[in-house]
């Protein structure tokens, strides 16, 4: 039986036409969302206290970035950089000068005003701002009793505050920050606290003895680095300290000079809790009330070190690129680091005026953070307008002059094609046209081509250069390879 030749029907036609549209469907490769690229703004410090030009340009570049960045880069606001690295960290003061202890009495002392009018609300507030820079404080260098106890007593004062608010949850976690910091015996007494809060903390301290006890292990880049809990070494890391009551701890880490930021560890009875940390990394970390910054001892620590920090500074906030900013030594600098690929993308540096911010150093830096950025015209900020290719002086004469030569050409071609001639001064006459002819198509050709070639050069020229600040200037690269880093309170020496 023979079989039946196959004929393609209108259904068949239909099929095949499906299995190539599908075919085609998935042979095209998946384009991915776009995403905005996050950037964080921090400052660049050499020294302890902030540059009043570096705040002015940080503030200036970041009006820019909003304005000019179209959606393309989403910047950090810096407070709230701060903020996320502030939840468990805090700056030590490299020194307890007699201004940070009169703003440290007078943090107490507002929080104690809120409370002796009743105003739980704020009392709280005020009280927690107080504890939070009394913690710091107790951990810097030179912190004595008197310290210790105020600090105490501001704990005491914020669960009192809690208790008055009908929060005794709240109170109650206080009071183990209390016996984690101080011990059960602590000095809360009848005769300065109301009997109902002094009765929660021994309430607290009763059960802090009972519970089983927990631990942290701490380990740190580099190793060795000492383990302070709550002001007392307690060795060297790599360490596991398995003794702790439960509650929540102030730790830091001492490598020689350099200390890390002081942390808070919420351990729980009967389990671990984790600690990495990097000294080098934090002890160049600066947060202030508002910002983040790097700070180093000169510009020659800030180009060391400013890749390794940054990188470790955006894998913290979570962001694609961190640009770090700053004047150190009369000049503006900028870096934008790529977190992800761990390298300096560009950078820019330029003299400024003392006073006051140049719009053309604000404008560069705008240009080393957004990369090339095209305006109306076509040219780069900053730079002057180039002639379009067609305005090219030696394209548009050799243009002309291949007009004209290929014109004459061709007005002596038809003796091209000259067969009979009578006299010897016709067949003269018809060479000298050949002659002509081919002579001037030639150069027509030349001349052409020149124009071509002069009208491809204007169109891939650069555009001049309107100012000095039309250029990037170049540092070199960070010689230090990529390794973890820690934040400091001090710049390094």
């Amino acid at each position: 039986m023979l079989a039946r030749p196959f004929r393609v029907t209108n259904r068949h036609s239909w099929i095949l036409s499906a299995l190539l549209a599908t075919m085609v469907l998935v042979s095209r490769p998946a384009v991915a969302d776009e995403v905005e690229r996050t950037m964080a703004l921090v400052e660049v410090r050499t020294g302890e206290e902030p540059n009043p030009l570096t705040n002015d340009y940080l503030q200036a570049v970041l009006a820019g970035l909003q304005q000019e960045a179209h959606g393309d880069v989403m910047v950090v606001p810096m407070k709230k950089s701060a903020e996320k690295l502030r939840r468990d960290r805090d700056q030590v003061p490299s020194a307890l000068t007699d201004e940070r202890r009169a703003a440290l009495e007078a943090a107490r002392k507002q929080g104690i005003r809120f409370l002796d009018d009743a105003d739980a609300p704020n009392a709280i507030k005020a009280l927690q701002s107080a504890e939070a820079k009394y913690r710091a404080a107790i951990a810097s260098p030179g912190a004595e009793d008197k310290l210790r106890k105020n600090y105490l007593d501001v704990l005491a004062q914020l669960a009192t505050a809690h208790v008055i608010a009908r929060d005794k949850d709240a109170a109650s976690e206080v009071f183990r920050t209390v016996v984690t910091a101080f011990g059960a015996k602590a000095n809360v007494t009848d005769d300065n606290y109301r009997p109902d809060v002094v009765e929660l903390f021994h309430k607290v301290a009763k059960e802090a003895s009972t519970q089983p006890k927990g631990q942290v292990e701490v380990s740190s880049e580099p190793p060795g680095a000492h383990v302070l809990i709550n002001g007392i070494d307690r060795g060297v890391t790599p360490a596991i300290i398995a003794d702790l009551a439960p509650g929540v701890y102030a730790i830091r880490l001492q490598a020689g000079a350099a200390s890390s930021m002081l942390h808070r560890v919420k351990v729980a009875g009967g389990k671990k809790a984790t600690l990495a940390l990097s000294v080098e990394y934090e002890r160049h970390l600066l947060l202030d009330d508002d910002r983040v910054g790097l700070g180093y001892a000169d510009l020659d620590g800030a180009q060391r070190r400013v890749l390794a920090d940054s990188v470790a500074l955006g894998k913290e906030l979570g962001v694609a690129s961190v640009a770090a900013v700053g004047v150190l030594d009369g000049t503006l600098y900028a870096w934008l680091v790529d977190v992800a690929q761990a390298r300096i993308e560009r950078t820019s540096s330029m003299k400024v005026p003392g006073i006051g911010t140049s719009p053309r150093a604000v404008a560069k830096v705008l240009n080393t953070l957004l990369g090339e950025r095209k305006g109306t015209d076509g040219a780069e900020p900053g730079e002057a307008e180039k002639p379009a290719w067609y305005k090219s002086v030696p394209g548009i004469v050799c243009g002309v002059g291949a007009l004209a030569a290929l014109g004459v050409g061709a007005a002596f071609a038809p003796n091209f094609t000259v067969s009979e001639v009578h006299t010897q001064a016709e067949k003269d006459s018809a060479q000298t046209g050949r002659v002509v002819g081919v002579v001037s198509l030639s150069a027509g050709a030349v001349l052409a081509g020149a124009a071509a070639f002069f009208f491809w050069r204007q169109a891939q020229a650069p555009a001049p250069a309107a100012g000095p600040s039309a250029a990037f200037d170049r540092l070199p690269p960070p010689q230090l390879g990529f390794a973890p880093v820690v934040f400091a309170a001090q710049p390094s020496r």
